[in-house]
């Protein structure tokens, strides 16, 4: 069997030479959801049935929804949405191993694992599609969620919130102004007129996914 497939390799020079590479995706990374929504990936790894998986927001998409990488088109379909946590703004993407490489940094954010989001006035950092890696304090830990004075607009929604190298939370939005029930978009991180951003924890991120049993249950970052 061995020597048959290498022979049909070899009868086949042309197939190998247009074999398309495995695509860099990691925590960062800019995301296209059927075609019609911009996001961003939370993390890469594999959960405890061995699967590649990713995490984004779940208002991004629905289960079943094909995702591509925004700057690599090339790579086609690299995923789809298999889980949508209920009551939570979570959703995982069960990653095509053969069209993914799997990696820990993505431009300046790099991760290396998961870990506690800091208390409050602590600095994090957020990897986005739109607004790219940015940081600032923690302003409020809220339950499982946070808000952190740091630039973010529609896009970035799935970005890992970064502290030490450790994945502490997903970015899922911004605050809402009182009365106008608004949110003003960072449309330049040096200008820093715009509201907070509001994340959600990963531990508790992990602890909802762990108890559905689904695609994604036992995350771990590669």
């Amino acid at each position: 069997m061995i020597a048959i497939g290498a022979a049909a390799v070899a009868l086949n020079p042309a197939a190998v030479a247009h074999a398309a590479p495995a695509a860099a995706v990691g925590g960062g990374s800019g995301i296209v959801i059927d075609n019609r929504s911009l996001c961003t990936v939370t993390a890469v790894g594999h959960d405890r049935g061995g699967r590649l998986v990713g995490l984004t927001a779940g208002h991004c998409g629905d289960v079943g929804d094909a995702v591509s990488l925004e700057r690599n088109r090339r790579a086609g379909t690299i995923g789809r949405i298999v889980t949508k946590s209920k009551g939570w703004d979570v959703a995982v993407i069960r990653l095509d191993p053969a069209r993914v490489r799997a990696v820990r940094t993505v431009g300046h954010a790099r991760i290396t694992g998961v870990g506690v989001y800091p208390q409050p006035f602590s600095n994090v950092c957020k990897a986005g599609r739109t607004t790219g890696f940015t940081c600032g304090p923690t302003l409020l830990v809220n339950g499982s969620r946070s808000y952190s004075y740091v630039c973010s607009a529609p896009g970035d929604s799935g970005g890992p919130i970064i502290e030490r190298g450790r994945v502490v939370g997903m970015l899922n939005g911004s605050l809402r102004l009182a009365g106008p029930g608004t949110s003003i978009a960072c449309v330049d991180p040096a200008l820093p007129v715009y509201t907070p951003m509001a994340a959600t924890k990963m531990t508790d991120i992990l602890r909802s996914l762990n108890a559905s049993g689904l695609v994604g249950a036992g995350f771990r970052t590669v």
